[in-house]
């Protein structure tokens, strides 16, 4: 009996490093190095008979996110679905939730690939399916807040993306709003927390036609959360900021603006109207914005 608890115990730890080691392939760019692990992860727990459900649950959402990074949809689909029948019903909600939202941006992904159908019949019913899961995360990230209160702001950002691909600008309008009132909880991760006041400050601006509304509030955010964001992301942020204010028609407020993304460190650009953030060159389609999220 002692020989079993040792090899179980070591087939445990085996699992839970190969899993650590695949996370830090895949969030260093390398999805190709990290499946192996995963994979290896899954055979360790293989040789248990009974294996930690919540451990195998969390390989299968690991190894289906080096899939997505690889834009192998339909792989990433399947481990996540097999992810929430090995993962416990119970216990870990937070987990459970985080899957559930993997599996939506999946399914928006491939309804991004769907959509050139003519009809757009097959879009519109993965963009069904990820609004039934995205409603799941957030049923259980709601039950347990303000745990996972960041990856709970991670998918209500992505469910943004999910809304404009519907055309659903009441529900793009209600997500924004309160994506930029969950993003001032101290327990957000300023990344996140600059997303969410730069998509509610593009919606009001692109959207509502409030360009003031939108400078306000990202002037009021931006300079607690530039400093600890990546420049992408900074940039992209100014870029909407800017484009609000021009939009404004009011010279002194681009002054102003312009003067204060100087004073905190970033690059306005020449003057007149910027590029919206969430398209990529002229002449490209729209840049999906959605992260999956890891899962220990």
């Amino acid at each position: 009996m002692a020989e079993i608890y040792r090899s179980v115990h070591a087939a445990g730890a085996v699992a839970a490093a190969e899993n650590e080691r695949g996370e830090m392939l895949r969030r260093a760019g390398r999805p190709g190095e990290a499946a192996g692990h995963f994979e290896r992860a899954l055979a360790a727990l293989g040789v248990v008979g009974d294996p930690d459900p919540g451990t195998h649950s969390a390989i299968l959402n690991n190894l289906a996110l080096t899939a997505y990074q690889q834009r192998d949809f339909d792989r990433a689909r399947r481990c996540l679905v097999r992810s929430l029948e090995v993962g416990p019903l119970v216990g870990d909600p937070v987990g459970r939730a985080i899957t559930y939202d993997n599996l939506a941006v999946v399914e928006v992904e491939l309804a991004r690939a769907a959509a050139p159908d003519p009809d757009r019949a097959r879009a519109r019913v993965r963009l069904g399916e990820a609004e039934t899961y995205f409603a799941a995360a957030e049923r259980l990230f709601r039950s347990v807040l303000p745990e996972g209160v960041d990856d709970y702001l991670r998918s209500v950002l992505n469910r943004v993306d999910a809304a404009e691909m519907r055309g659903d600008t009441e529900a793009m309008d209600r997500l924004t709003r309160h994506a930029a009132e969950v993003a001032g909880h101290g327990a957000v991760a300023p990344e996140n927390a600059l997303e969410a006041a730069t998509m509610r400050g593009s919606f009001l601006h692109r959207r509502r036609n409030r360009p003031r509304a939108a400078v306000e509030l990202m002037t009021a955010r931006l300079p607690a959360l530039l400093p600890d964001c990546p420049a992408e992301r900074s940039a992209a942020a100014l870029v909407v900021l800017l484009a609000a204010a021009g939009a404004t028609g009011d010279p002194a407020l681009v002054r102003d603006v312009t003067t204060r993304i100087t004073e905190i460190g970033g690059e306005p650009g020449p003057g007149g109207p910027a590029p919206d953030p969430r398209k990529g060159p002229a002449g490209t389609g729209p840049k999906n914005t959605a992260k999956t999220t890891a899962r220990r």
